[in-house]
């Protein structure tokens, strides 16, 4: 089937992306992705060889569908596909694939790594799309692709696309940064409230029903819940830290995903300084706003059980050891939740309190004899069964009439929630009764029996719940719920609250008293019911889930009556957002059922009607005063006030006098060469006439994810990548660098990589370097003043440092605040020094990994030598090779070892070999 036609403005931005460079930034849910599908068919030919970057997998199957129903139309070029180049694809398969043009879909890594080694054919490349421009800085890898691109063919086009321009108003300028790097002078806006896309949508308005459902009081007071400890920890986040901004770190904000980034980007240049406890609070920000989800998109039983799995989690281990709790368990909100979030699903009374044949019945589904079942359904789950129905009843009408019904489309907000929906449809009349006491007060306190209902499917969710609490539990002891005052100092030790200062306005997450206690009782009540559930034979139970199984087995010809295929008008289809690409034009749809709100959605129902789509109904339903309206009203209202300050941006671009198609500097490399300038004022440089020459540099693979290589080619360096065995920067035949970010620094100590990599660059190098490089923006500290101790620490970074100083002597160490930073040092040490020998650097360490030691050596002996001191992956071959076995070795002197293995190495090997056992 082919795809529908463009609308007037749809075709307007096309027109406007064939005519210029630019960059174009629509609103979500118009229709991107059909008009770069556009703009690929025009590209996807052997005339031309444009490359797409930025595209994930989704993008690429939908892109790669779109071409394939523009294909199936006639006079079309059947050679017009998709080609699709990731790390699976060897140099010589690219290099084909390049030669014979098209539209090629690449990796930004894999793409410069080619353009550097001069596998493309420059000459013949048209251009380049980027996806997604919003993610472009001055130091990605799409910047780097643009700008070789653009000093080895002017004619080259750039064309940029993106959904969502909530991106560009973070920071100063981003807009103008982002032109800047792609080297773009135009940008086309269009929002929703673009006169044009009013004009096209308003023609054909779609039929929606608003149903604002309200709250269950369970639900209400668990969103209260949710929101105080959010409260409370961001503003003793803000407190603590004095570096957040107040304007943009508030609960409103803390609703959406975007926020845990922003509260990052503020803290990250003092993040490794941060407390233990301030950065388990950033961590549990986001915690808490999936809860905040879940509570209006989970079924009672799943919530409890997301809940129960935190406090598992935090409990101490068997050891006695807390757990990572995090800092808001300790409130009385945070016991309000989980208290709400147990009365939803159970509460638990009594076996007397139960009648005799009710307690055989919870037996008999699995369940504890001492419970009574809650199983609240979602109230917005009632109303869809109620809406279903309700189009059943109007399609059966519509069908006697003569009028063709489509099925109906429900949409949800994810996965679980689409499997929830499922479930609940699926066992629609399908209940399980029960009956308890009830006490009437009006009848001398007489007891009468109330039958309850409950879905099958709630019921079997339940049970499953039970299960693998049991089974968490034994895997996991909880803790007694009377912690002992012993305990409880204990954990005070690990993080003070409150220093035993009276503060006015003290922190909430802070002063708690009794660590989770009513939360820990609940949740001890809830193990004790899940190991009697556990005693129940297995017999009844049926999977975890419970969703589709009604625990029913089905009799004689049943699946025949049952199952077959269904008229388009008697089908439900439901799927999520995340979930098949295009559904509205799969399926056709006549009545969509928005069960989750969504802003991009209701524009694809806008755009469905437009292309000439018969909508009789669009249901939007929305929990009446909740966080799941809040976050919809606030993404229109962010994306319209994005849409407003890039039109004023637009309004004052700086635009670039020279010509930023051809050789354009970005501003990484205008500030370097103004550093270099200045650096090289003195007499002996000013006095040189000759032109300098283009540095090479030979730079591993691996490294062209960091921002480091594309600065160094704006500072005007000759990048070339390869393949290092040691090192990742090799600056001439006697000199390499490891390079170090500081997480990597932190986590290649403690692993003990950092030693191995050190030894093979001291091993093969004369000058062998270690560079520490921080990031942009971020303190050019190791630790904080007050973490430094007097007394070495194994797990102290400063100690790890001193001790891989102490073992390699001849190991450098450079430090740099920045990739910046980092460029001039290397034009500082590449001064009067002569050019790599690339293959020499890529031979080196080479021969350590020529054969196979699984092949050629026996295992159990290989071990033992690994295992001694001194004896790496990188020189145990090396020994395997001249003795014959580990006899010999100790049997060596400790010059022939210093020959093999080299000083510190054979010190370590000779010293553990001939230290007596007993002094």
């Amino acid at each position: 089937m082919a795809p529908t036609a463009l609308l007037p403005f749809q075709r307007r931005v096309l027109d406007d992306l064939l005519d210029e460079n630019a960059l174009c930034v629509v609103a979500r849910g118009l229709g991107l992705n059909r008009i770069l599908a556009e703009v690929a068919q025009i590209c996807a030919t052997s005339r031309v060889l444009v490359f797409l970057l930025h595209m994930t997998d989704e993008d690429e199957a939908e892109l790669q569908e779109y071409l394939m129903q523009m294909r199936s139309g006639e006079n079309t070029d059947e050679a017009a596909t998709l080609h699709i180049i990731n790390n699976e694809t060897n140099a010589a398969m690219r290099g084909h694939v390049y030669r014979q043009g098209g539209l090629i879909s690449v990796t930004s890594r894999i793409l410069i790594v080619d353009l550097l080694n001069s596998v493309v054919p420059v000459e013949l490349v048209s251009g380049v799309i980027v996806h997604n421009a919003s993610r472009v800085t001055s130091e990605s890898i799409e910047a780097f692709v643009v700008r070789v691109l653009q000093q080895q063919n002017r004619d080259a086009f750039v064309r940029a696309l993106s959904d969502a321009p909530e991106a560009f108003t973070v920071g100063f300028a981003p807009l103008e940064k982002t032109l800047k790097v792609l080297g773009l002078r135009h940008v086309n806006l269009w929002p929703r409230f673009h006169v044009e896309v009013q004009r096209d949508l308003s023609k054909a308005a779609v039929p929606v029903v608003e149903l604002r459902q309200g709250q269950t009081k369970a639900m209400i007071e668990q969103q209260q819940a949710v929101l105080d400890c959010l409260s409370a920890m961001i503003t003793e986040l803000a407190s603590t830290t004095k570096l957040l901004d107040p304007e943009t770190i508030n609960v409103e904000s803390s609703l959406f995903r975007y926020f845990d980034a922003m509260v990052k980007r503020q803290l990250s240049p003092y993040w490794h300084r941060l407390s233990a406890r301030a950065r388990g609070m950033v961590n549990d920000l986001a915690l808490l706003r999936r809860v905040a989800e879940l509570i209006t998109s989970y079924d009672p039983v799943s919530l409890l059980e997301y809940l129960d799995m935190l406090l598992l989690a935090a409990k101490p281990s068997p050891g006695g050891a807390p757990g990572p709790a995090a800092s808001w368990m300790g409130t009385d909100s945070a016991n309000i939740l989980y208290a709400a979030a147990r009365a939803r699903a159970f509460r638990k009374t009594t076996a007397e309190q139960v009648p005799p044949q009710t307690r055989e019945a919870l037996r008999g589904l699995g369940l504890p004899e001492n419970i009574i079942p809650v199983l609240e359904v979602p109230p917005k789950l009632e109303l869809l069964g109620k809406i279903l129905e309700e189009i059943g009843v109007a399609n059966r009408a519509a069908e006697a009439k003569g009028a063709a019904s489509g099925p109906v489309l429900v949409m949800a907000g994810s996965a679980k929630e689409c499997r929830m929906i499922r479930g609940y449809l699926a066992s629609l009349h399908n209940h399980v009764t029960l009956d308890f006491w009830q006490q009437n007060e009006g009848d001398g306190g007489k007891r009468t029996i109330k039958t309850e209902r409950y879905p099958r499917v709630m019921v079997d969710m339940l049970r499953g719940f039970f299960r693998r609490k049991a089974q968490a539990g034994g895997i996991r002891p909880s803790a007694p719920a009377n912690q002992p005052a012993s305990n409880s100092m204990q954990q005070r030790r690990h993080a003070p609250p409150a220093k035993r200062r009276r503060v006015r306005g003290a922190s909430a997450t802070a002063g708690a008293r009794g660590p989770r206690a009513a939360a820990d009782i609940l949740e001890q009540e809830t193990s004790d019911l899940a190991l009697q559930a556990e005693a129940i034979s297995e017999d009844t139970l049926c999977g975890d889930d419970g969703y589709l199984d009604d625990g029913r087995a089905d009799a004689p010809g049943e699946f025949d009556a049952c199952f077959g295929l269904l008229a388009s008008h008697e089908s439900v289809v439901v799927d999520w957002y995340g979930g098949t690409r295009g559904v509205l034009q799969t399926h056709r749809p006549t009545q969509v059922v928005m069960y989750t709100p969504d802003t991009g959605f209701v524009r694809e129902v806008e755009l469905y009607q437009a292309g000439g789509a018969e909508l009789r109904q669009v249901y939007f339903l929305v929990y009446d005063n909740s966080l799941e309206e809040q976050r919809y009203l606030s993404a229109i209202r962010r994306e319209r006030e994005a849409f407003e300050r890039l039109v004023r941006e637009k309004a004052g671009l700086v635009i670039p006098l020279n010509d930023v198609t051809g050789a354009a500097e970005s501003p990484a490399s205008m500030l370097l060469r103004a550093v270099a300038a200045r650096s090289q004022r003195d007499a002996r440089d000013t006095a040189e006439t000759q032109p300098p020459q283009q540095q090479r540099i030979v730079v591993d693979i691996r490294e062209m994810r960091a921002p480091l290589p594309s600065l160094l080619h704006a500072g005007g360096f000759s990048v070339v990548p390869r393949t290092l065995v040691v090192g990742d920067y090799v600056l001439h035949d006697g000199l390499a660098m490891e390079r170090k970010s500081l997480p990597d620094l932190i986590g290649s100590l403690r692993s003990g990589r950092l030693f191995s990599q050190a030894e093979a660059l001291v091993r093969h190098y004369t000058c062998a370097v270690l560079l520490v490089e921080f990031e942009v923006n971020t303190s050019f500290s190791l630790q904080a003043i007050g973490g430094l101790g007097a007394d070495i620490s194994v797990g102290s970074i400063t100690s790890q440092l001193a001790m891989l100083v102490l073992a390699f002597p001849r190991l450098r160490i450079v430090w740099s605040c920045s990739p910046y930073e980092t460029v001039q040092i290397f034009s500082e040490l590449k001064r009067r020094v002569p050019e790599p020998d690339v293959e020499k650097a890529v031979a080196v360490g080479q021969e350590d990994n020529d054969a196979d030691p699984e092949a050629l050596y026996s295992q159990g002996p290989i071990a033992l030598l690994q295992s001694l001191p001194g004896v790496t992956q990188k020189n145990y071959q090396v020994l395997a090779r001249t003795f014959r076995n580990v006899s010999a070795i100790c049997d060596a002197s400790k010059e022939e070892l210093e020959k093999l293995l080299g000083t510190e190495a054979a010190n370590q090997l000779h010293s553990f070999l001939h230290t007596e056992a007993t002094q």
